[in-house]
């Protein structure tokens, strides 16, 4: 008859789960931080404090690996959160049935067993397992328990008839079919593709290339299971399992794997991902020994990926732009320079449109260090003759199929950016308008698309997207250029002002009326030019207001730019306020009256030449 547990028993089971989820925290922040980081070095002293504890009030400490989370010491139920279904994950991995720590552990010894837990599952398997590694360390305060051989290939084995069944329905169903049966797991993942490749090899040729292609494509998403995956993957490459689907893969995306994955690629595991198809410009006569990319799958590989290159390099370098946001600064900044070289040599258009659009993107989405590397990188594209391609492009009839016409269709908010940043880097009036035009037609009854980058930090690109607003006419643009007016940057308003000469609709007079009560001198200089553009008598009267606010001899510039503004605008009371000023006399500031007195009666002059 089984006891009933106690007060005492309660207490040490709790302890233990605390126990438990204190490691599994440790092995989380290793995981997510460098070493040496402040939240890895305090979760792994709580770590150590916890198991102190416990060791002082119940000795040993025993837990087991079950499907889901772990077992502690006799409890029915398993400790299955977050945090410690990760840490059941790797010890799964590392094929662990159970863990056994005899009382505390040191920080040095914590550290190394959770350590070896990351290590890549060949690698555990090929050192004798978790204990031996242990042993190897001279670490005796913790036991493994390991899994035999056959245990783990059953583990494996297990999934893999509901994945041959998916191939047949494609990359999407094995896809999730991998996704479900390794329970989100990319070490499961890996181990189940080992089991498949195996099961695939009794097939014909041609049967297991069709696969393997499919099983590839499978593994293409961009969610975090499927990059720790790949990563996996390329870890594996001198596997022939690996190598199989990697062959399938671009050149640029395993190069990038391969530094996410920060293998030592000075040996053997260089020379296949070399093979497997490393950019021709990063290799060097005689890098590759001959005997290493002997095998016939790489050899297969190298050719498949030599002949299909120029279409895969789009995709690796899409691949590599979603990735740039999670890599640390070296990566980060060498794979913007991939970038950069590979747009310079790509001879698509559509492709090249596609790229410098994402890499737009992409540039809104990192904070302000890294924004400002992609933004350089961007620059330099497009300063290269990569800016003539895509002017020539512009140059053409911009018509159905046309790979920018593509863009704005499927995606205008992208196509948007590009455009802002191909007018922005271009010096040539012609092509300009034609972006610009190119603009206008994307905003046409959708100024959103537009008004989304008035908060950019360059105010060139806030200034041409004024530009654009401007030209589109449409009244429903006038309360973005509100903003627009309250920009830093003088030129942006002065922009602003002339965006709503060309609207001219009377909530637009409006604005530009108060503009002329700005503190700052240019803006309203600006709003008295740009006043005279709108054929308004409302803006007329206003200008007449203005030269009666103050002695004629103070803001001479103001009233010098409101007289001309009175003469194109030619309405009665603008004609009788120019003859006051012309008739003006006085002992004070003669020179500047003088000078108001003379742009009145050209004022005059053009505006009854214009009448007559």
């Amino acid at each position: 008859m089984q006891r009933e547990p106690d007060a005492s028993d309660q207490r040490r089971l709790e302890a233990a789960r605390q126990t438990v989820w204190a490691v599994a925290a440790a092995f989380k922040s290793i995981r997510l931080y460098s070493p040496g980081h402040t939240l890895v070095q305090k979760a792994i002293d709580h770590a150590v404090t916890v198991l102190k504890s416990y060791g002082d009030r119940f000795g040993s400490l025993v837990f087991t690996v079950v499907p889901r989370g772990v077992v502690v010491e006799s409890s029915p139920q398993p400790v299955e959160d977050e945090v410690v279904n990760e840490l059941a994950r790797a010890l799964r991995m590392g094929f662990v049935r159970s863990v056994r720590i005899l009382g505390g552990m040191s920080v040095r010894e914590i550290n190394a067993f959770l350590n070896i837990l990351q290590m890549p599952q060949q690698q555990i398997r090929n050192s004798g397992g978790v204990s031996r590694l242990l042993r190897d360390q001279g670490i005796d305060s913790l036991a493994v328990e390991d899994l035999g051989e056959a245990e783990e290939e059953a583990v494996a084995a297990a999934g893999i008839p509901a994945l041959l069944q998916a191939i047949p329905a494609g990359p999407q169903a094995v896809g999730m079919q991998l996704l479900a049966v390794a329970d989100g797991d990319p070490n499961t993942a890996l181990q189940l593709l080992r089991e498949l490749d195996r099961k695939l090899g009794l097939r014909p040729w041609p049967d297991q290339e069709a696969a393997h292609r499919i099983v590839a494509q499978a593994l293409l998403g961009t969610t975090r299971f499927h990059h720790a995956l790949q990563v996996e993957v390329v870890r594996a490459l001198d596997e022939p399992f690996a190598i199989s689907i990697a062959s399938q893969w671009p050149p640029l995306m395993l190069e990038e794997l391969a530094r996410a994955g920060g293998q030592d690629r000075s040996g053997g595991l260089d020379a296949v991902v070399q093979a497997l198809g490393q950019t021709t410009q990063e290799i060097r006569p005689g890098r590759i020994p001959l005997e290493a990319v002997a095998r016939p799958e790489i050899l297969q590989a190298r050719a498949a990926l030599v002949s299909s290159t120029r279409e895969l390099r789009p995709h690796g370098l899409r691949r590599m732009i979603d990735s740039l946001p999670a890599l640390e600064a070296r990566k980060f900044e060498a794979c913007l320079a991939a970038i950069e070289r590979e747009c310079a040599e790509m001879e698509s258009v559509e492709h090249l449109v596609s790229i410098l659009a994402e890499l737009g993107v992409l540039t809104r989405r990192l904070d302000n260090g890294r924004s400002e590397l992609a933004r350089a990188a961007l620059h330099r594209i497009l300063t290269t003759q990569v800016r003539d391609r895509l002017a020539t492009s512009l140059g053409q009839n911009i018509e159905a199929g046309h790979p920018l016409e593509v863009l704005a269709r499927e995606a205008p908010d992208e196509a948007v950016l590009l455009l802002l940043e191909l007018v922005a880097e271009e010096s040539r009036l012609h092509v300009r308008r034609e972006i610009v035009a190119q603009l206008q037609t994307l905003a046409r009854g959708r100024i959103q698309l537009l008004t989304a980058q008035l908060v950019d930090p360059r105010w060139y690109i806030v200034r041409n997207v004024v530009t654009v607003l401007g030209s589109t006419g449409q009244p429903e643009a006038v309360p973005y250029l509100r903003v627009a007016l309250s920009h830093a940057d003088v030129r942006v308003r002065k922009e602003a002002l002339h965006a709503l000469a060309q609207i001219r609709a009377p909530e637009a007079v409006r604005l530009m009326i108060e503009a002329l009560g700005y503190p700052d001198a240019e803006t309203q200089q600006a709003a008295a030019h740009w006043l005279g553009m709108t054929d308004s008598p409302e803006a007329a009267q206003a200008l007449i207001v203005l030269l009666h606010t103050s002695s004629m001899h103070e803001a001479v510039d103001l009233k010098r730019a409101a007289i001309r503004s009175l003469g194109r605008l030619g309405t009665p009371e603008a004609e009788t306020e120019l003859e006051r000023i012309q008739s003006l006399g006085g002992l004070f500031a003669r020179r500047q009256i003088s000078d108001l007195k003379t742009e009145a009666a050209r004022a005059l002059m053009s505006l009854r030449e214009a009448r007559s």
